[in-house]
Formats: C-alpha cells, structure tokens, sequence
C-alpha cells in the first residue's frame, strides 16, 4: 500500500481540524458558488483478529491506531496492524443537510445527527442527493447508531467527528461490496440523510472489520 503515508496524514490532519488539502480556487462562468474541501471520510478494512476495538470508542481507538501505524512508517518499524484497505474521500454535505443544519440553528427542528448507513452504488456523491443509492438491505442490517456500541460522535476544537464499526453480523449478509456510505438524523427516514461520500469498493467478509470516519471541520471561509 504505498500510498498509505499519504492516506494517513490526510486522515490524521482532518481528524485534529486541520484541512488536509491545499486552500485553492476553482471558477467557471455561470458558477454562482465557490466550494472548497475541508471535510474528510476515511474508509479502512482490518483483519478482525489484529485488532481491538472497544465498545463505544471506535473513534479514539482507530485515530490511536492510525497515528501508531504512522510512526512505524516514519520509523520503519512493524508494531502496529496494517489495514486489508484503506481509502480517503472528500466528503459531500446534501443541500438538505444544509437546510436542516440550519434549521437547527433557528431552533425551527430539533433534530441530530444520529446514524450511519452503508450501500452498494457508487454513483459520484452529490449535494442534490438525499439518500443512498442503494443502501443496504435486509438481514441484520439497519441503519447504525452513533450512540451505539459499534459507534461514536464527538467534537474536538470545531471539528465534528463521526465513527462506525461494521461488521458481518450488521449487514445483510457477506460477503457486501460496500462503495457508499452516510450520514442521518433518522434511524429509517428517507431524505433525511446529511452526507454521502462514495469510494473505491470494500468486500466485507467474515472476519473482517470496516471501518468509517468523517471528520466535519466548523470553519469560516
């Protein structure tokens, strides 16, 4: 994986609030918005019998493990577990998370951010999107909380982070190909989702861990 130094200080840089990419500008004619990246999902895939992770702290344990894997790199050491995968992706908000952000802000809605979903299509992620593709289905499988064992949500500094553990008894059924994933403020809603992000395929199989983190950085610009 010989892009991974580079994956993991995009992932580590984002999840202490720093925007881990170059601050540049894009116009065209007729784009009446500037948008820049500023917000990361990371994406990982780890063999279940290398590696630990304990209820309700799956945040703390994979940025733990994360900067221990970047050490060794640096140190060229082997210490820690290596991921199967590992991938970083720009991280999409929907205009209807938008909206209801702000609602939230007027006190219009009292809604919060309070799951995790994962589907099957990779259609590129879009601010016009309002759910999934194809989230997945069936099974074991159901939206999972972030106030859940698997999951968890924090703030450090203004940077919102949200983590979530799957494994082959929270999917329908594995093996799953797994290429998007998201964010909401319910548990079964449809439009309801706050961010989609899509990404190069994850095979969950038994005996696997898949691993989510998007890192939502609070900043003016």
């Amino acid at each position: 994986m010989p892009d991974l130094v580079d994956k993991l200080t995009k992932t580590i840089s984002a999840s202490k609030g720093i925007n881990p990419y170059p601050v540049s500008i894009e116009f065209e004619p007729g784009v009446d918005h500037i948008s820049h990246k500023s917000d990361l999902w990371t994406m990982s895939m780890w063999k279940e019998d290398e590696v630990s992770f304990r209820d309700h702290h799956i945040l703390d344990d994979i940025e733990k493990l994360q900067l221990d894997i970047a050490n060794d790199l640096v140190n060229d050491k082997n210490t820690a577990p290596r991921p199967e995968q590992y991938e970083v992706e720009f991280n999409v908000i929907t205009l209807i998370g938008l909206t209801e952000s702000a609602k939230r802000d007027t006190a219009e809605t009292s809604t919060t951010l309070t799951h995790s979903s994962i589907g099957t299509n990779s259609t590129t992620a879009t601010e016009s999107d309002t759910d999934l593709n194809t989230e997945d289905t069936g099974g074991s499988y159901a939206r999972a909380a972030f106030s859940g064992s698997l999951g968890q949500a924090k703030v450090a500094s203004q940077t919102a982070k949200y983590g979530m553990l799957w494994n082959d008894s929270t999917i329908s059924a594995a093996p799953l190909t797994i290429k998007e994933a998201g964010i909401h403020w319910h548990v079964t809603n449809a439009s309801s989702m706050h961010a989609r992000v899509t990404f190069t395929s994850f095979n969950l199989t038994k005996g696997n861990l898949f691993v989510t983190q998007m890192n939502e950085l609070h900043q003016n610009g």
